[in-house]
């Protein structure tokens, strides 16, 4: 037996364990994710570290190497299948050269780790979801993406938990239970990571019932900091906008990822609709659903409010982010935040106080009413509210909305919002009688979708100073997917036949694309690695639409589509 002196074999072990430490070739040793990098995320562009890359929600990229000029050399340079078939509605987040993206099936939440340059998987991390959640989400299972804080990986669950793993190693490291699943609660929202505290809506309780809320959580352990309800309960302020024990029942989920302004320290949500959706059942304005809430982050104490639209009745959830933008309005900047919402308006709030500044359409089929021009609260349209029993009514825009939950995106060398939007209208009726059952779809309506447009989706640019649309391109079936712009003057959207387009961000020419041969509706992102700057595209799955669309002839082509989940990753061919 050949002896070595003990310095040189712990020598060695050292050695070994070194060199195991170190990245590999052709990956990167990431960063913390630290505060400070989360509020100066704007400037840089090389990462994405969260799910609108930025605060303000503006999902601009201010990387420039794919432009006009070099878009025709823009190709495929990898492919990642996350092992689901089905709704896809993630954004991948980058941090120094690792991709984190999630997938969803019926009983499973997957996170998974990605060399960015290469698609090279690094980890999985799945976790089983019990077969007995609520309805929706036996429905339409789906998830819009982690946080990333320090060195951990955060996401919600389908069974409502919030679940936080190491982001080297996708071990899990804390998890807390937000809700009970069996009242109808679930998180489909990424989260949004703020000044150490992971804040989370949830959804679910605009179709199942239970009062929505959003939650603050301590990134460090998972404690609960704070919890605001979207419904008051009896005896607090807004409580008597409710029918008798309505409240209980009264829906309004959260279910959209917020946005963040550090000047003011503003929490700026959207809350859903009121359950069920039958408006003679909830008797009254129904605050706080159908909103805009302001909430202080630290404490989650409600500092203003504006309500778009009164006990609402037809499934026109304002759950939308907010963008934090600098608006000009008759000569005058104002602080200010914007939202393009499901009612086919853009509306400009004060950010420091709520007060309403202005609204202006975006769509053409739009019959429901619009907001008073004074105080921009909605005022409807006479005999378009179904009866209870009663026939259907015609009313624009459909329930899917003049735009839903794919994010718009501000680009502020244009002062143009993109907006995905939609030109559909439906016949609407309310069931004869309906009782809450626990766990069980509460909604009360029956609809049919039909478009007058032969265009039924419409990629609008709206210049929020001049408050109008200044150029469009159509597409046959409605745009649901998430649109991105960048500083290389162009805007990406997707579509459910399957293309990734790149069109001119100034007029909207389209200029390049591509066929990803499963429908599009997940995020569109773009980071850089080693200088190079990379689009990412999350497709596959068109089911939330066909689940309200049916055999609607526009959709002939997506229904065709195979529904595969992939992440399709293009660069500047060489």
């Amino acid at each position: 037996m050949i002896r070595r002196p003990r310095l040189f074999v712990a020598g060695f072990l050292v050695l070994t364990s070194l060199l195991l430490s170190l990245p590999a070739p052709g990956r990167t040793q990431s960063r913390d994710v630290t505060d400070d990098r989360l509020l100066n995320a704007e400037s840089d562009g090389a990462n994405w570290l969260m799910y609108n890359r930025t605060y303000n929600g503006w999902r601009y990229s201010p990387l420039a190497q794919i432009n006009a000029g070099t878009i025709k050399r823009l190709v495929p340079k990898w492919i990642f299948a996350g092992g689901a078939l089905g709704e896809q509605q993630m954004t991948p987040v980058v941090n120094d050269g690792v991709m984190f993206t999630t997938s969803t099936a019926l009983g499973w939440n997957r996170v998974h780790a990605l060399n960015a340059r290469t698609g090279e998987a690094l980890w999985r991390h799945e976790r089983k979801i019990p077969e007995d959640v609520g309805a929706l989400v036996r429905v339409i299972p789906h998830n819009r993406g982690v946080a990333l804080y320090r060195d951990r990986v955060i996401f919600g669950t389908l069974d409502a938990h919030l679940v936080t793993l190491d982001a080297k190693t996708g071990a899990p490291v804390w998890e807390t239970k937000i809700a009970d699943y069996a009242d109808g609660y679930f998180v489909s929202q990424a989260p949004l990571v703020v000044k150490g505290k992971v804040v989370v809506g949830i959804a679910g309780p605009g179709e199942m019932g239970p009062r929505g809320f959003v939650e603050a959580f301590d990134a460090a352990t998972g404690k609960s900091l704070w919890r605001w309800y979207s419904i008051p309960a009896a005896g607090e302020a807004g409580s008597e906008t409710w029918s008798a024990d309505t409240w209980k029942i009264g829906g309004g989920a959260v279910w959209h990822t917020g946005t963040y302004d550090p000047a003011t320290n503003l929490l700026y949500v959207g809350t859903g609709n009121p359950a069920p959706w039958i408006a003679d059942m909830r008797r009254g304005d129904n605050l706080y659903t159908m909103s805009a809430v302001a909430l202080d982050v630290d404490t989650g104490t409600l500092k203003w409010y504006h309500q778009y639209l009164a006990n609402e009745a037809w499934d026109f959830d304002t759950m939308a982010e907010h963008h934090v933008i600098d608006v000009v309005r008759n000569g005058q900047s104002h602080k200010a935040v914007v939202q393009a919402n499901k009612l086919g308006y853009v509306y400009t709030l004060d950010r420091i106080n709520g007060k309403f500044l202005s609204a202006a359409p975006f769509v053409k089929s739009l019959t429901w009413g619009g907001p008073d021009p004074a105080t921009g609260k909605g005022v409807e349209n006479a005999g378009l509210r179904p009866r209870m029993g009663g026939p259907p009514v015609e009313v624009c825009p459909s329930l899917l909305g003049a735009t839903g939950w794919q994010p718009k995106v501000y680009n502020p060398k244009t002062g143009y919002l993109y907006i995905p939007s939609n030109e559909f209208c439906m016949r609407y009726a309310y069931v004869a009688d309906l009782t809450y059952k626990k766990g069980q779809l509460f909604t009360g309506v029956t609809t049919e979708h039909f478009s007058k447009a032969e265009q039924a989706g419409v990629l609008r640019a709206f210049d929020v100073n001049q408050n109008k649309v200044v150029w469009e391109w159509s597409n046959r079936t409605p745009l649901i997917s998430h649109t991105l712009s960048t500083a290389g003057d162009l805007v990406f959207q997707g579509t459910p036949e399957g293309k990734v387009v790149a069109l001119n961000a100034k007029n909207g020419q389209e200029l390049w694309s591509f066929s990803l041969g499963t429908p599009q509706s997940g995020g569109i992102m773009s980071y850089a690695v080693d200088g190079k700057q990379y689009l990412a595209v999350a497709a596959g799955g068109t089911l939330r639409s066909q689940v309200w669309f049916g055999k609607e002839p526009k959709w002939g082509n997506a229904l065709k589509m195979n529904w595969s989940d992939l992440v399709v990753v293009f660069g500047l061919m060489e």
